[in-house]
Formats: structure tokens, C-alpha cells, sequence
């Protein structure tokens, strides 16, 4: 009769439940596996493992904080090239009216209306450059790949002497000759806003080339952490099935082996 003899200690009970005890375990892990979609929940499931996602999950966090870096760099240099584009709209404007009063036909009535009209135009052109575009752009600045890069204006506290149009020689009332040195001034100026406007565009470019870097970058590293974290849910699905058929023929034995020691109390009958 072998152990079933032995009734102080079940061992054929013993090892069943021992049996039905992994079993659980395995179930627990399997079904933590479907509920949170990863194969590494702590460290104790696989240490090696549970490493290098916590260190891939911070590559990602940097490669992504980067990304919202250089998101808020193309903003950023996205309105100001939109006041630049102002400023380029209004020194067109000023330009044109400039041309349109270098003419024999207009009287000096329509001279001094387009003269204060150009004049309105500056004024306005200065408070863009003052209250709308950044110093920064002119000082120098750092941003993702771009390092102390600065724009070609090299605006002081007075962006229109800077760019020539300081008041005193815009003269669309005086002198042919004042009147066009006037219209030189303000092609001058939007030659300049506009290779402003140039770079600024090119530091945009450049920006999104980045981005889209370290967007490819971003996915990789979100690929390799896959291939270690994320669980096979259909594979852990027919783990979870078998577990389930497992645990059943477990307890059945278990039942049995409890049972079977009373057999030998027949030998007392």
C-alpha cells in the first residue's frame, strides 16, 4: 500500500497540494499578465528585463520631453515670423506709397497725406518690433540643435534707426532727391525683414527636421520596450486556459489523495 499505509502524514495529499500551489501562482501571473498587457510587472518576474524597460521608459520620457522642447521652439519662432511678416507687409506698403509720390502728377496736397501716411506705417512698424518680436532673436539664443544663432538685424532699443528708417530720412514732401533716398531706405529695410524672415524660416525648418528625428527615434525606442514589456495576449490567453484545465485535475487529485487513507481504516473492520 506504500504511503496510502502512512496515514499520520498524507504525502500523496503533500504533493498535490504542493502541485495545486504552483499551479496558482502560474494562474496569478498569467492573469496579471492579461489585466496589465506586460510580461514584466516587478523586478522578481526578470530582473535583467525589468532593467532595461526602466531604462528605455527614461530614454523615451527624454527623446519625448525634447520633442515638446522643440515644439515650443517652432512656436515660438513661428509667431515671430508671423510680426516679421507684418513689418514685411508694411514696408511694402510704405514702399509702394513712396514710388507712388515720385511722380510729376501729385500735387504736394498728396504729398503730405502720403508722407503721413508712411509716417503712421513707421510708427507701427516700430511697435511691433518693440512690444511683438523677441530681443532674443537679435541677442543670440540656443535652442534644440540650433547654438547661438542670431538674426542679421542686430536690433538696438531703436529697431528703426537700425534699420535706417529713424524718422529724419523718410522726406516724402522735400527733395527728388530726398524722396528717393527715402524709397532706398525702405527697400533697404525690407530687404533685411525679409532675410530675417529667411532665416527665421530656415531655423523653423530646421526644428521640424529634428523633430521628425527624434520622432523615428521615439518609435524605435517604444518598439525595443515592446519587445520585452508587452505580452502576447492570445499566447497568454491558451496559458490561461491550461492553467484553468491544470488547476481542476489538481484539486480532483487532491480530493482523492485526502480521501485515500480512510481505505485503510477497512483493515480494522
Amino acid at each position: 500500500m506504500g504511503d496510502l499505509a502512512r496515514i499520520n502524514t498524507n504525502i500523496a495529499a503533500l504533493r498535490a497540494f504542493q502541485t495545486l500551489t504552483d499551479i496558482n501562482s502560474r494562474l496569478v501571473k498569467t492573469q496579471e499578465r492579461i489585466a496589465t498587457g506586460s510580461v514584466v510587472n516587478r523586478a522578481s518576474d526578470s530582473p535583467s528585463d525589468y532593467y532595461i524597460s526602466r531604462t528605455l521608459t527614461r530614454d523615451i520620457n527624454a527623446v519625448e520631453r525634447t520633442q515638446k522642447n522643440i515644439e515650443r521652439g517652432i512656436n515660438f519662432l513661428q509667431t515671430n515670423n508671423s510680426r516679421l511678416a507684418q513689418i514685411t507687409n508694411i514696408l511694402i506698403e510704405a514702399s509702394d506709397l513712396a514710388n507712388q509720390a515720385n511722380s510729376l502728377a501729385v500735387s504736394s496736397a498728396e504729398k503730405q497725406a502720403i508722407q503721413q501716411d508712411i509716417t503712421q506705417l513707421m510708427l507701427e512698424v516700430e511697435a511691433i518690433f518693440q512690444s511683438g518680436v523677441a530681443a532674443k532673436l537679435y541677442t543670440g539664443f540656443s535652442l534644440g540643435g540650433l547654438k547661438n544663432v542670431s538674426l542679421t538685424g542686430n536690433l538696438t532699443a531703436n529697431p528703426m534707426a537700425s534699420l535706417s528708417l529713424n524718422g529724419t530720412n523718410i522726406m516724402i514732401t522735400g527733395s527728388d532727391l530726398q524722396l528717393e533716398a527715402t524709397i532706398r531706405h525702405i527697400d533697404n529695410a525690407l530687404i533685411r525683414v525679409l532675410e530675417d524672415e529667411e532665416r527665421l524660416g530656415s531655423f523653423i525648418h530646421r526644428l521640424e527636421v529634428e523633430f521628425d528625428v527624434a520622432e523615428v527615434e521615439n518609435t524605435n525606442l517604444k518598439a525595443s520596450r515592446s519587445s520585452i514589456m508587452d505580452a502576447d495576449l492570445a499566447e497568454e490567453q491558451l496559458t490561461l486556459t491550461n492553467l484553468q484545465i491544470l488547476q481542476q485535475a489538481a484539486i480532483s487529485i487532491l480530493t482523492q489523495a485526502n480521501s485515500a487513507p480512510r481505505a485503510v481504516l477497512q483493515l480494522f473492520e
